[in-house]
């Protein structure tokens, strides 16, 4: 039970991951943030990520 538990939430950490980059991307390419203001997103993102695998939380 634990095991799923784990893998759902994996699963949940990695869309909204995926979703925060393409939404980042898009507001970028479409001239809505610079990309002084996308790399740090990016960097932004990239530690949120690297944080939760940590075991931290949001």
């Amino acid at each position: 039970m634990k095991r799923a538990l784990l893998d759902e939430e994996r699963e949940i950490r990695l869309s909204e991951d995926l979703w925060l980059n393409y939404f980042n991307r898009y507001l970028f390419e479409n001239g809505t943030i610079t990309e002084k203001e996308y790399k740090k997103m990016v960097e932004k993102i990239a530690n949120r990520k690297a944080k939760l695998s940590r075991g931290g939380t949001i």
